[in-house]
């Protein structure tokens, strides 16, 4: 099994199994790979017990309270999946683990606007009559969303996955800065299909 697929899987095995016992608190490893071996995924049991860097994290991961950790999951699992979406080879093995984590086209076509342009920062200028234009602090070229009755959600949704993070300048303004994990997501939409995005040059 390709060690980025395998991963991709353990991540929603993971979340799966402590969805299952959220009520019952922590868990161990032999717990976890019991129910591995019972549920069919020897394949995902003899990776965990030939590396052991694998197999200390999923022990550290089962170690914490089950509500925290399944929180943790599942929005591992929407990035994961998001980026395998924007044209990784994975996103069929992403849609398996989650079928309904993905980032909106808007989402997408935002990150991959700062990978284009090669920004790290924009300011959301919001007009009269629902209107949205990003404009790049540190490079030229801006971003007009396609759907800005949803711009305010997909933004929240953005920062709270850690792909972007949200400061304000001195009038009070939204800046939005792209994080490592963000242009990780936008370079590889840069790959997809661009027509259904977008993307506007300032002046």
């Amino acid at each position: 099994m390709d060690l980025v697929a395998a991963y991709v899987q353990i991540v929603g095995l993971l979340a799966d199994f402590m969805s299952l016992r959220r009520e019952r608190g922590s868990a161990d490893i032999a717990e976890f790979t019991r129910w591995l071996t019972t549920h069919g995924h020897n394949e995902v049991v003899a990776l965990i017990e030939r590396n052991q860097a694998t197999a200390v994290s999923i022990k550290a991961a089962l170690a914490e309270d089950a509500k925290q950790i399944i929180a943790k999951l599942d929005q591992l699992e929407r990035i994961l999946a998001s980026s395998a979406l924007a044209g990784s080879p994975f996103a069929a093995l992403a849609l398996a683990v989650s079928p309904a984590a993905r980032l909106s086209p808007q989402q997408l076509a935002l990150l991959r606007a700062y990978e284009e342009c090669g920004a790290g920062k924009a300011l959301l200028m919001n007009y009269l009559a629902g209107a949205y234009e990003f404009a790049f602090l540190d490079a030229p070229g801006g971003y007009s969303p396609s759907e800005p009755r949803f711009i305010e959600t997909d933004l929240d949704e953005l920062v709270a996955f850690g792909l972007l993070t949200q400061s304000r300048n001195q009038s009070g303004g939204k800046v939005y800065s792209i994080t490592r994990a963000g242009a990780h997501v936008g370079a590889h939409a840069m790959t997809g299909d661009s027509s259904r995005h977008s993307l506007t040059a300032s002046p």
